[in-house]
């Protein structure tokens, strides 16, 4: 499942800090559509430079790009530093 929303907090020692809120999932929806557009596009320089090796590279970027966007649903990063700062990354 694509994620919809992401997460960002960034804390001090003392809890203070920021959480922001991001509605991803309107990049996701732009994203998809500037893939589907380009599509033809892909496709057909693909298919010209197939003899060459680079067309094989170009027919698996939607396979490699969907595969990787649908695999970050539930992805969390929590980093701590040296000092006092933590930020956590959340997509669900």
């Amino acid at each position: 499942m694509v994620p919809m929303t992401m997460r960002l907090d960034v804390r001090n020692q003392d809890r203070k800090g920021v959480r922001l809120f991001f509605p991803v999932i309107v990049l996701w929806i732009i994203a998809f559509a500037l893939l589907i557009a380009i599509l033809p596009l892909v496709l057909v320089a693909a298919l010209v430079t197939l003899r060459w090796g680079p067309g094989i590279r170009l027919l698996l970027f939607f396979p490699v790009f969907f595969g990787t966007v649908f695999a970050m649903s539930g992805l969390r990063v929590d980093i701590a530093s040296h000092g006092s700062k933590t930020v956590f990354i959340s997509f669900d």
